[in-house]
């Protein structure tokens, strides 16, 4: 991981980006390796796909051992009911990506230019529906969306894993009532729009809806 992703990051580290790069990796591949044990990558994959949206999502086993790996153990991750719902989401949402490029953040990938064209992968007003989603639900559709834009340019896994996680710390913090990060860099709408509309090559052209 580069310096400047690292810096990105505000929840997860290194180790579970490992994590969740070698499950990625399995779920692409019909005989994959996750933690030392053969998976049917495939299949669990069209599995999180089928559940999509679903309550049933930790049910299943792509879910499960990635659970198990990156929370049920010794990653730094506390086991709360919210952090178990953020991978959820993660889980749901990456199972729709083609791809895993770490090359810049998440929300920057979503500003780049479709094949060097005028339109960006995910336009201004949906970007800022993104952020203005009100639930975990919408939030997931709106990022699967997102995600399938991207198509086989991929998507930086682990960025999207650290702001799935802040919204759903920041979305609990809101139904509770608890006042919000005083530092707006630690927050995710700031910290998202800053790389959406930092990408050098971003116009204010509406984009594929």
């Amino acid at each position: 991981m580069s310096d400047t992703t690292q810096k990105k990051l505000i929840i997860l580290n290194d180790s579970h980006k490992k994590i969740i790069d070698e499950w990625f990796s399995m779920l692409q591949q019909r005989q994959g390796k996750f933690n030392g044990i053969t998976y049917n990558g495939r299949k669990l994959r069209a599995e999180l796909r089928r559940y999509s949206l679903s309550e049933f999502i930790f049910l299943q086993d792509g879910y499960n051992i990635l659970a198990n790996k990156l929370i049920n153990n010794d990653s730094k991750l506390a086991q709360t009911e919210i952090h178990y719902y953020a991978l959820q989401i993660f889980a749901n949402v990456a199972a729709f990506a083609e791809s895993n490029s770490d090359k810049i953040p998440f929300a920057a990938q979503l500003s780049e230019k479709i094949n060097g064209g005028e339109r960006n992968y995910l336009s201004e007003l949906r970007f800022e529906r993104l952020l203005a989603s009100e639930n975990p639900d919408e939030f997931c559709q709106r990022l699967i969306r997102a995600v399938k834009l991207r198509g086989e340019k991929g998507v930086n896994l682990t960025s999207l894993a650290d702001g799935i996680f802040l919204w759903m710390q920041e979305w609990d913090a809101r139904e509770h009532n608890w006042p919000a990060d005083t530092n707006p860099f630690k927050r995710l709408s700031v910290r998202w729009a800053m790389d959406y509309f930092s990408t050098k090559n971003n116009t204010n052209t509406n984009t594929k809806e």
